[in-house]
């Protein structure tokens, strides 16, 4: 295992954090986050956004937590796989080990599932929250209609001042809609890409750790099979 591959997750996450607010700055600048905004009055947009920024500090977290358990999985290769004054949970890779030296070899498949399980942690989380933005989209989406189907209704001779208001309300609905749908589409693709990112991390790691373990388990059998040819 490099030296760096440990730093991978945060890194890369760094780089794609970076670009989300370079892309968010560039709009700002250019004015028109601030023209979506604007459009749309029931602030469906800030919502979705500041949920975008929240959960990527929740990702930052995981890259954190991925990291560490890289470090400490790296630190029990170096150690020949002899066990580690961790605390019980602290490293998974560990609680890996320990429980598959005494586990069978049918067992060993339910306490991959269950490393994998631990290793995503509260991924769910952030692709439910990913699907609750392009519905909250689809919401302002709904919304915006409303607004310029009730502009429509009780009009019966319209006046221009009556035409001018109409217009108004429809080019209102229409910027809700259009605004909100935009905004919620764009952060669940970006919030998706961070996630999808932390689940191929996991994976990784959990790959690295079986393989360590069938390692370990090899050089057992090597290491008896000498014993026993030594001792007859």
């Amino acid at each position: 295992m490099g030296p760096l591959v440990p730093y991978k997750a945060l890194m890369h996450w760094l780089l794609m954090f970076g670009l989300i607010l370079f892309g968010l700055f560039l709009s700002w600048d250019l004015g028109v986050l601030q023209t979506i905004i604007a459009q749309d009055n029931t602030r469906l947009c800030l919502v979705i956004i500041a949920m975008l920024l929240v959960m990527s500090m929740h990702c930052a977290y995981r890259c954190f937590f991925l990291t560490q358990q890289y470090l400490m999985l790296e630190q029990c290769c170096q150690q020949d796989y002899e066990p580690i004054s961790y605390p019980v949970g602290l490293s998974l890779a560990q609680d890996y080990f320990s429980t598959s030296c005494t586990e069978a070899a049918s067992d060993k498949t339910l306490q991959a599932e269950v490393l994998l399980e631990k290793a995503r942690g509260t991924h769910q989380v952030g692709w439910f929250i990913a699907g609750t933005m392009i519905k909250l989209g689809l919401l302002g989406t709904v919304i915006g209609f409303i607004v310029m189907l009730s502009s429509v209704s009780g009009l019966e001779n319209l006046t221009i001042s009556d035409i001018k208001t109409l217009m108004q309300r429809m080019t209102q609905g229409m910027g809700i809609a259009m605004s909100t749908t935009l905004i919620g589409l764009t952060c669940s693709m970006l919030l998706s890409l961070q996630y999808l990112f932390l689940d191929r991390i996991a994976d990784q790691f959990v790959t690295r750790t079986i393989e360590a373990d069938q390692l370990l388990s090899s050089t057992d059998q090597v290491t008896d099979g000498a014993t026993t040819t030594c001792a007859s």
